[in-house]
This record gives structure tokens, C-alpha cells and sequence, in this order.
């Protein structure tokens, strides 16, 4: 500030003043050079000597604020002030001096007093503004901007704070007008584009908001936060490997960002590079070892490794240090889940759900699934209506209640589940194949088809839905497109051994028994833990080629190696019907369905050989549950004529392979089958059913057809 002094020169008989005087524009002239501690000393000297010179105290007070001596700069205002109670200007100092010193209840009250007292300038609109913004009292900083703009309308700095202001009342919308405002009148401020774009991602205009972090990095290259806060929009544009690029570049600019390896190890695991995620996981616990937050993700990306050991560790040592951390319990209670331990999931499950404090349903859902596992659809299905009830827009909830419901057989209600979590989020890969198992069941071969393949759109790389989709092919007798299929997504690579399996039994299907023979051998090649599954599979080729004795021995050699192996199990249950071991072959339909309750098909195979032990009880109740479970299954109905065929009810029989038949009208069986109940009752279109089980490519119907000719 300039000050103007006046020297009274001509009255030599105040020699005292006159001294005052010289120092007052010694000292003047000191503090307008900059030498404010030499300046503070002769105004003291004035102050001294006439104790009663307010400009002193005034300038002094000004000479203590450039050296960072609020305090004292206060106390002279505070001198000034009771003495001239009225000025406006002093008050606006030492309002400046109390912001200084973070009082800004006293700041704002001096402003109060210099603005009613006449001082209604933009600058003290402006700094009250300041004060208030900076005691949170963001509304009335707004107004106070826009006062300070009517009298200023050209400034680009008040359309930039009062935007600040409103984006901290999380208006913004206004926030980003009073940027592009300000950007008008002076489009260089790399600041407010960086303002702006920290809104414009707040209310999820992602692409606006790297815009305009690219263009303040443009204009300041280390701007770290700007680099950072791009690599998060680009995180939640689902740019994982975009946003790792940000986050390094930011911190080798800051090594020491809050948070920086956290989020940028966050970003690896999306991204599926869970080394590199594991890595950053590891320095952000080196910086902050009692944060159970990082060894909750660290674990999470070792669980996408397999690494199920340093998992669980991890995720105990967030519990520990957290006792209370829900997520962690959650994560834990689901790879628990995944490794079958449902107990001890189910445990985690309550205590994810007893210290829930995000209340979006997702701890619910963990133990619904664990309750689910142990059979408890009851309980699961509470939890899962508790998961809907607290987030509406779970897909995770709806998901999981249509899989229970499609268990308890209620398909139209698991239909409209699975409907309203593809809804919800149509990426949600997970929920295609769920629905598409349900529309398999009704008979949908199309839509379960449909939604195979939707879910690889999502997840091209999913070697899981890569099976589903090439078994769904096979269980449809689309052996070719099924065969066309394997031989496309299976490489000199492939070493999952599950898809050597899946090709070798669509080439069983298809009578290429050598062919499917190798494709089985190939499978314990790559991948030695199929050497159970290749066995039997080789068995049910050698049952289909007659090799009884072989088969035999391949099965006993599948379930020495495998017991929980419930293919080997079907399979020899098959051998034993065929050796008119009924009773064997229950008990083996029995360990099947023990093993895996998911393979329903086996309730129909159990039904058919409890027919030949006359336990039409039981008989009954295993085709009531196939149908059930999979009403529109055309094996079911063929299995079902056949046990009634053995029990001489030819009507009955011949009713439900109509049904299979009007299901399929392309299943050989059903033909061949009909063809052979006709016989019994001498219906004369007998050979018509076996001409056309003939026709579609049955090996059975030939010796059938030649005996019926004679």
C-alpha cells in the first residue's frame, strides 16, 4: 500500500515531532524497500517517543503483516482501531492478518465491519469470501462472489473461486459454468481447467473431464494431481492399463501421493495384472503396514492369482488389525466359498454382515451363498430378499436368488431374477450363463445358446463360459457346429485339459471313437489332474464300442484316482445296467448324485434302473424330480417310456415318447424307442419310427429294422 505522508516542516519549536516526523519517513521508505524489520524498528522508535501516533501503530501493523507477524500486525490494528473506531480500512487489514492466522470468524466479523462501514469493493466481497470458504460456509461465499462479480464482471479469478465454492456445495453444474466463465476471460489458467475437470468427472462427464485434465497437463506437464485424477476417470471408464500409465507418471513426479500405489495396484488387479498389482500392494504396506485396507486388495489380487494361501493370510491380517472390517470378511467368506470350506464362509458371512457399514447388500450376498452350499435355500433366499431390499440395483442379489430358485425349480420366478440383473447391468457376464442353465432346463436350447455366447461378447477369454457354450452345442446334438467350435478356440497352447475332454466326447457323439480316444490322452498330457476324467471318458468310449472288460478297468482306474469323480461314476452306473446289474447301478446313480446334486440328468438313469428292481416308489419319485428339475429335458420323457416298457405299460410309454419326440423331433432315441413299443403292440407304423430313427443317424435302429422287416 502507498502511503502519503505529510512533513510539517515549518514549526522548528516541536523539534520532538520534527524528529518523529524523519524517522516516520525513514521508516517509510525502509518498509517500501522492502526492509520491513529495520522499518518496524523506527517505527517503534516513534511509537516510543509519542506513544499516541496512530499512522504508526497503522504502519507498523502493515510492516508486521509482509513479515509474517499476524500477531503483532493484530495487536497494532487492534491500537489503531480504538482509536479510530470508524476506519474501514484498518478493519479490512486486520481482517486480511486473522485470515492469515486461520480465524476466520474474526476475519469475517472485520470484513463485516469494513464492508458496512463503506469499504464495498469487489477485493473485500472477494476476501470475506475467501474467510468463509475456508470455515466451510460455502453458500454464503457464494454470495459473497457474486456481489463481487456485479462489481467486478470482468474478473477471471472471482468466476474461478465461486465456482470452487459451489463445487464444494456439490453444485457442479454451476461450478463448471463459473470455469468456462472464467476460461473465456482468460482461457491460459491451467488451474481452472484442472477445476473444471475434477467437476466435470464428479458428475460422470468422463470424457469432458479428460479433455480437460489433457489440456492442463498440456500447459504444466507436472501437475502430478492433474496426471492422478485422469488415471481415476480412466478407471472408471474400465481404461486400466491407460489409468497404471497415470498413475506412474504421477508418482515419479510425487513419489509420496497419498494413496498413489493403493490406487495404481487397484487399477493392475482390474486389469488383470495382479503381479503388478501385488507389487504396488506391497510398497503402499511398506509406506502404511497398519492399513487393513491394502492387505484386504493385496489379498484379492493374490486370489485372481490362486494364490489362496497368501489370500487368506492377507485377508486375516486386515481382520486383524480391523476386527470390525466387513469387506474383509466377505472377500474371505467368498474364496472360502470357492475352496468348498462352507462352514467356515458361512461364519464369515455372519460377521460380514453383523459389521456391515456400506448397507449395499453385498455382505448378505456372500452368505446367502455360503447357506446355498449347504443347502440352506431357505436362509439364502432371506438373505438375497435383504440384498434387493437394501440396493435395488444388486445384479450380484438377483443373480444369486434366480440360481435358488432355479434349484427349488421355480423357473418363471429364477427367469425374471436373472432378466432384471442382465437389466440392471447388461456387462454383468455372470448372469448370462446362470439364465442361459435355466433356459436349458425349460427347453430354450436357443436362448441358452444365445446368452453362451453373450457372455463370451463380454468375456471373450472365459474359458469356463467357452466350455459351456461348446457342451450346450453338444447336449443340443449340434456335434458339428460343436466340433467346428472346440477346434477353434483349442490352440497348440491350450493347456486346460477340460477342453480336450469336451472335444473327445462331441467326437464320441459323433461315432469317432479313435479320434475322441486321443482327444482324452491329450487331455492328461497337458494338464495331468484330467488323468481321472480321461479314464472314464475313455471307458464310455469302450462302452459304446462294447469293450465291457475295458471299460471296466478304466473305471475302477478313474475313481482310484478321483472318488468326488461323479462322470466315472455315471459311466460305470451305465456298465452296470447294461450287465443287468440294476442294483449296482442304483448305488452308483446314488454316489453320482451325492457327489454332484447338479447332475439331474442322473435322477432319470436311477429311475430306469429302479425299474428293473420293481421300487416303482422310488421309480416314480426320480422321474417326478427329473421332470421337475428339467421339464422340457426330451431324455427324461425317453427314460421314463422305457422304465414303463419294462413294467408293460406300452400306452404310458408310448405317450411320453410323443412328448419327447414333439420336444425333439430330430432325437433318435425317441424314435427308435417308439418304433420298439409299437412292436410290442403290433402297431403296424412301427417301422415308420424306426425308419426315421434310421434316417437321423441311429446305429441301433439298423439290427431293429432288419427283425422287424422279417
Amino acid at each position: 500500500m502507498k502511503i502519503l505522508l505529510v512533513i510539517l516542516s515549518f514549526l522548528p519549536f516541536i523539534s520532538l515531532a520534527q524528529t518523529a516526523d524523519q524517522v516516520m519517513t525513514r521508516a517509510n521508505e525502509k518498509a517500501k524497500h522492502k526492509a520491513y524489520n529495520e522499518a518496524i524498528a523506527d517505527f517503534t522508535k516513534v511509537i516510543s517517543s509519542t506513544n499516541n501516533n496512530i499512522k504508526a501503530y497503522q504502519y507498523r501493523g502493515n510492516a508486521y503483516t509482509n513479515i509474517n507477524d499476524y500477531a503483532s500486525a493484530i495487536s497494532d490494528f487492534t491500537k489503531v482501531l480504538s482509536a479510530e473506531p470508524n476506519n474501514a480500512e484498518v478493519y479490512s487489514y486486520r481482517a486480511n492478518a486473522y485470515s492469515n492466522l486461520k480465524d476466520y470468524a474474526g476475519a469475517i466479523n472485520d470484513f463485516n465491519k469494513a464492508i458496512d462501514l463503506g469499504l464495498k469493493t469487489a477485493d473485500m466481497y472477494h476476501y470475506r469470501a475467501n474467510a468463509k470458504i475456508n470455515s466451510g460456509a460455502y453458500m454464503a461465499a457464494v454470495e459473497d462472489f457474486s456481489k463481487a462479480i456485479v462489481i467486478s464482471p470482468n474478473s477471471p479469478e472471482l468466476y474461478e473461486y465461486r465456482g470452487v465454492a459451489r463445487a464444494n456445495l456439490n453444485d457442479n453444474k454451476g461450478a463448471i459454468e463459473d470455469y468456462s466463465h472464467a476460461l473465456k476471460l482468460n482461457p491460459n489458467n491451467a488451474d481452472v481447467y484442472y477445476y473444471r475437470a475434477n467437476s466435470k468427472g464428479t458428475i460422470g462427464d468422463y470424457t469432458g473431464a479428460i479433455a480437460d485434465y489433457d489440456k492442463t497437463i498440456s500447459m504444466n506437464p507436472t501437475n502430478a494431481e492433474a496426471i492422478f485424477y485422469r488415471g481415476n476417470i480412466k478407471t472408471n471408464l474400465h481404461q486400466y492399463k491407460e489409468a497404471m500409465q497415470d498413475y506412474k507418471r504421477a508418482l515419479t513426479l510425487k513419489p509420496n501421493m497419498a494413496n498413489g500405489f493403493y490406487y495404481m495396484a487397484k487399477a493392475a488387479g482390474n486389469a488383470e495384472d495382479n503381479k503388478d498389482a501385488i507389487q504396488n500392494f506391497n510398497k503402499a504396506i511398506a509406506a502404511d503396514p497398519t492399513n487393513a485396507e491394502l492387505y484386504l486388495y493385496r489379498g484379492i489380487s493374490e486370489n485372481k492369482r490362486n494364490d489362496t494361501t497368501a489370500a487368506l493370510n492377507d485377508y486375516a491380517r486386515a481382520i486383524t488389525l480391523n476386527p470390525e472390517f466387513s469387506r474383509a470378511y466377505q472377500n474371505r467368506g467368498d474364496l472360502r466359498i470357492s475352496i468348498k470350506d462352507y462352514r467356515r464362509a458361512k461364519t464369515d458371512g455372519d460377521s460380514a454382515v453383523l459389521y456391515d457399514a456400506d448397507h449395499d447388500g453385498y455382505a448378505y450376498v456372500t452368505r446367502a451363498k455360503a447357506k446355498t452350499a449347504l443347502q440352506d435355500t431357505a436362509g439364502a433366499l432371506a438373505d438375497y430378499n435383504t440384498a434387493i431390499q437394501m440396493n435395488s440395483k444388486n445384479t450380484e442379489a438377483f443373480t444369486g436368488r434366480g440360481e435358488v430358485r432355479a434349484e427349488l425349480a421355480d423357473y418363471t420366478g429364477a427367469l425374471a431374477d436373472l432378466d432384471e440383473a442382465i437389466n440392471l447391468y447388461s456387462g454383468y457376464s455372470y448372469a448370462y450363463p446362470a439364465r442361459a442353465k435355466v433356459k436349458s432346463k425349460m427347453g430354450d436350447r436357443k436362448g441358452a445358446l444365445a446368452d453362451f455366447k453373450k457372455q463370451l461378447e463380454f468375456d471373450p477369454k472365459n474359458q469356463e463360459a467357452q466350455l459351456r457354450l461348446g457342451k450346450e452345442l453338444t447336449a443340443d446334438h449340434q456335434y458339428a457346429e460343436a466340433l467346428l467350435f472346440f477346434n477353434r478356440v483349442i490352440t497348440p497352447a491350450t493347456k486346460n485339459g477340460k477342453f480336450y475332454i469336451a472335444r473327445g466326447e462331441v467326437m464320441c457323439d459323433m461315432g469317432d471313437y479313435k479320434g475322441a480316444i486321443a482327444q482324452f490322452n491329450r487331455a492328461s498330457l497337458v494338464d495331468t489332474n484330467m488323468r481321472s476324467l480321461t479314464y472314464a471318458n475313455i471307458a464310455n468310449a469302450e462302452i459304446r464300442l462294447k469293450k465291457y472288460d475295458a471299460a471296466e478297468s478304466d473305471l475302477e482306474k478313474a475313481i482310484t484316482r478321483d472318488q468326488n469323480n461323479d462322470d466315472a461314476y455315471f459311466y460305470r452306473a451305465n456298465l452296470k445296467m447294461i450287465r443287468k446289474n440294476y442294483i449296482g447301478a442304483v448305488y452308483d446313480y446314488i454316489s453320482v448324485l451325492l457327489i454332484n446334486p447338479d447332475n439331474i440328468k442322473t435322477y432319470a438313469y436311477r429311475g430306469l434302473a429302479e425299474s428293473f428292481t420293481a421300487d416303482t416308489q422310488a421309480m416314480r419319485l426320480d422321474f417326478y424330480r427329473a421332470i421337475k428339475l428339467s421339464p422340457k429335458e426330451p431324455a427324461n420323457y425317453i427314460l421314463r417310456a422305457r422304465a414303463k416298457m419294462n413294467l408293460k405299460d406300452y400306452n404310458g410309454a408310448l405317450k411320453d415318447f410323443d412328448i419327447a419326440i414333439s420336444l425333439n423331433p430330430n432325437n433318435e432315441e425317441a424314435w427308435y424307442y417308439r418304433g420298439l413299443a409299437k412292436i410290442e403292440q403290433s402297431d403296424k407304423s412301427a417301422g415308420a419310427d424306426l425308419g426315421k430313427a434310421l434316417a437321423l443317424g441311429s446305429t441301433d435302429a439298423v439290427d431293429a429294422v432288419k427283425r422287424y422287416s422279417k
